[in-house]
């Protein structure tokens, strides 16, 4: 069984269960506006748009749902970055999350989506000083190692060691997005963990995977206002850089692992992808090269067979192969087609 956190299941073409509650998915030029016509065909409508074609280079960044859209894109012979493959290693001085074997690192919240694009036009510097002392599980070597608040489990043996690290992660990420010319973008979760000593928002919730944090942030539950900020924030950015691109945006339909506010898990849940989802249907609406594409609600309408019976949180095969070709009927460019 893979961990909680994990997403790593093979993208595959299984069928739709015949008892899925969404049996149809068409791209229309119009979307279908009646309850009636969605429930008496199994219906679940996608406006057209020309978004990307074959010669495009698309960026994903966000949750680990975001690594599944990118596996599935580039098993379709799309060219997906950031170019995480190309990161070198070294293994006897760093970790860098689950590198080489999955080329993805995930960014579950808007903040360090925000904060790695502010990093990539130079508004945020890297403070080399900016590390948690985490317990070695790697090198055995009974002493601290160092770890990077607001990247996943970058892990290093000495703070030169981490830094190197995150410079060829930096490499890649700002190839990525110098080249791309299609940005796919996940949001995760409002829940996030707010750095004491920097105000920062971290990566990850603390103890991830044996990492650290707990001493080091605080919880802090994140407002719609603050989520639509950081997004609108992040457009502005890959406008700057990259004029003319395409932004995709998405809600991960994979629930919280756990809360750590007041509320039960399936409230908290709902609070937090509804306050995401809000924000990016207002992102949308404000800027013109933003599409909005309905994964998350692709998921639901089909909860509980969306889910993986393993841990009831991460999508099935079946409905991820739904979501692409779904995406590809509704924005995929032909080569000679307008």
């Amino acid at each position: 069984m893979l961990n909680d956190d994990d997403n790593a299941a093979p993208i595959g073409n299984d069928p739709a269960p015949k008892d899925a509650p969404i049996q149809k998915i068409q791209a229309r030029d119009a979307p279908n506006p009646r309850w009636s016509t969605h429930h008496n065909n199994k219906l679940l409508t996608v406006t057209k748009k020309p978004i990307f074609g074959p010669s495009d280079k698309i960026f994903t960044i966000g949750s680990c749902f975001a690594e599944r859209i990118r596996v599935a894109l580039t098993a379709e012979g799309l060219d997906v970055g950031p170019p995480m493959q190309n990161v070198p290693m070294a293994h006897d001085r760093y970790r860098i999350d689950r590198l080489p074997a999955r080329p993805h690192s995930d960014y579950f919240n808007t903040f360090t989506i925000r904060q790695e694009f502010e990093r990539h036009i130079g508004e945020w510097t890297r403070d080399p000083e900016d590390y948690w002392l985490a317990k070695d599980q790697y090198w055995e070597t009974g002493q601290p190692v160092y770890q990077d608040p607001y990247r996943r489990l970058i892990l290093a043996r000495t703070p030169q060691d981490l830094l190197e690290a995150n410079e060829h992660v930096d490499k890649a990420i700002d190839q990525g997005i110098r080249e791309a010319s299609v940005f796919f973008l996940t949001m995760g979760m409002a829940e996030v963990f707010r750095n004491k000593r920097t105000g920062k928002i971290a990566c990850q919730k603390p103890g991830y995977s044996g990492g650290s944090g707990a001493d080091e942030t605080d919880f802090y539950m994140s407002t719609y206002e603050e989520n639509l900020e950081n997004m609108a924030r992040v457009v502005d950015i890959i406008n700057a850089v990259r004029p003319g691109a395409r932004i995709v945006v998405t809600v991960s339909p994979v629930g919280l692992g756990r809360t750590f506010g007041d509320d039960d898990i399936i409230v908290a849940n709902t609070e937090s992808k509804s306050i995401l989802r809000v924000a990016l249907g207002a992102l949308a609406r404000k800027y013109s090269n933003v599409t909005y594409f309905p994964s998350y609600e692709i998921v639901m309408a089909n909860s509980p067979l969306s889910f993986r019976e393993d841990d009831g949180r991460h999508v099935a095969n079946w409905v991820v192969s739904r979501i692409v070709s779904a995406f590809k009927a509704a924005h995929f460019i032909q080569e000679g087609n307008p």
